[in-house]
């Protein structure tokens, strides 16, 4: 099984070990992405890149009266999600999709989330670019990596990504950057926290 394909793209028996993989493993990551979100009660809120669904769910019980979006590509992992976000405690709207073309209008999210999924969007300017666009003026975004988080050609993130993902969120129109790596049961996650800036 190539586990770098799989986690980025998880499908068949081998997609399924890895979304219960990430679902046991990532879950303190997740909840702390959610936390540095800080989600209000009322807002629409989405995740790009949700995998299994535990943040969906993390994402439902932070705040009242959400409304909650994701898009993910794996249909396998759309599959999981929608099977386990039945019993959220908010509505939540899922998509088979990149975020590339995110199919949501200009300015419909109060707050955009990923986590082990940045490190993937190609091309990556561009892709900000439509994750600023989804977002309301001064919307907030949290992204989360572990230091050995798959890159597209197969790589790591490694324990200097925060060099190349900050300038490039700077460039996407994203201010009040702040950047944080955290300690993980097994290794380190950088934690990201922006706001789109209402003027870039």
């Amino acid at each position: 099984m190539d586990l770098t394909r799989q986690f980025a793209l998880p499908s068949g028996v081998g997609g399924a070990f890895v979304g219960a993989l990430m679902a046991r493993r990532h879950d303190a990551q997740v909840r702390a992405c959610v936390t540095d979100l800080a989600p209000r009660a009322g807002e629409r809120l989405l995740e790009i890149g949700f995998g299994p669904g535990t943040g969906l769910l993390a994402l439902a019980a932070s705040a009242p009266d959400l409304t909650l979006a994701g898009v993910d590509p794996s249909e396998l992992m759309l599959t999981s999600a929608r099977r386990r976000t039945r019993r959220a405690k908010a509505p939540v709207e899922l998509r088979q999709g990149t975020v590339q073309a995110l199919p949501w209008a200009d300015g419909t999210f109060d707050g955009v989330c990923a986590v082990n999924s940045v490190q993937l969007w190609q091309p990556r300017d561009a892709s900000l670019a439509e994750v600023r666009r989804v977002l309301r003026p001064a919307g907030r975004l949290a992204l989360s990596v572990l230091e050995e988080a798959v890159l597209p050609d197969g790589g790591s993130a490694g324990p200097h990504y925060d060099d190349e993902l900050l300038p490039a969120l700077a460039a996407a129109g994203f201010a009040e950057l702040r950047a944080e790596w955290r300690a993980t049961r097994r290794s380190r996650a950088l934690h990201v926290r922006a706001v789109r800036s209402p003027t870039a």
